[in-house]
């Protein structure tokens, strides 16, 4: 009896189209949680070439105050599947780039060297993938919410999809901050508020320089020294909350 050729099963698969098309729309943390762990198993089977990165790669990420405690003077943050991108551009105009102002956010990009962390998927070599391409038009009709996932996204934001347990400070690419205005800087230049010429004035050879004003990122060498001045102080503020720690141990345990 002649046994019957068994196909192999196609690795461009709706099911793992649908794990992608789910982790691109986003969602809560629980949501990414469970859509992760979806596309690391549907991702499994993929050739290797599609689960490798060869370059850098960028992930911004907001933390609050207790999260960059955690970074800063912990040196450890914790982390779990998540999407980081080639581009440091996509990574610096993420969620519409340095988180606002005054809100208790610190605005933070990372960055990873080739080969850190478990390529779950490397969305931007598989979408340039002829093969893959095929798959997305074969099965756009039956996936559910394209247009909110493959559809509005696709490759443009040049990502890999990571697994690792933690970040840490030797990883951050830049720190988000603001500027003074262009009228506190002109009027700290000259030592009164600008009249209207003075400012136009001030404009242009801003302009002429290349001056950003407002939010931007300060980059790796800035990181450093900022890093370098920050040190004695988180020494000071690990030692006050060793002693505070300590104290609400004693207190607790004290009849």
């Amino acid at each position: 009896m002649i046994e019957p050729v068994r196909k192999a099963p196609d690795p461009i698969s709706l099911e793992l189209l649908q794990a992608i098309n789910d982790w691109q729309r986003g969602g809560s943390p629980s949501q990414k949680q469970r859509r992760g762990e979806h596309l690391k198993a549907a991702a499994a089977g993929l050739d290797p070439k599609f689960r490798t990165c060869g370059l850098c790669l960028f992930r911004q990420i907001t933390l609050t105050k207790g999260s960059l405690w955690d970074l800063l003077a912990e040196n450890r943050l914790s982390e779990t599947i998540s999407a980081w991108t080639t581009d440091p551009a996509v990574a610096k105009e993420f969620k519409g780039g340095v988180p606002p102002q005054g809100q208790g956010y610190q605005g933070v990009i990372f960055m990873l060297p080739p080969g850190a962390g478990s390529v779950i998927v490397n969305l931007g070599v598989l979408f340039a993938d002829g093969d893959f391409q095929e798959a997305v038009e074969r099965y756009r009709q039956d996936i559910d919410g394209f247009s909110a996932g493959i559809g509005r996204y696709g490759a443009s934001q040049s990502e890999a999809v990571i697994e690792l347990d933690r970040l840490d400070v030797a990883q951050v690419y830049a720190y988000g901050g603001f500027s003074s205005s262009r009228i506190e800087i002109a009027t700290a230049m000259l030592g009164h508020p600008p009249s209207a010429p003075e400012l136009a004035l001030f404009n242009e050879r801003a302009r002429r320089a290349g001056a950003k004003f407002g939010p931007y990122w300060i980059g790796e060498e800035s990181v450093r020294r900022v890093m370098r001045h920050m040190l004695p102080h988180i020494e000071r503020l690990r030692a006050i909350k060793r002693f505070q720690d300590a104290a609400k141990k004693a207190k607790a345990a004290s009849p």
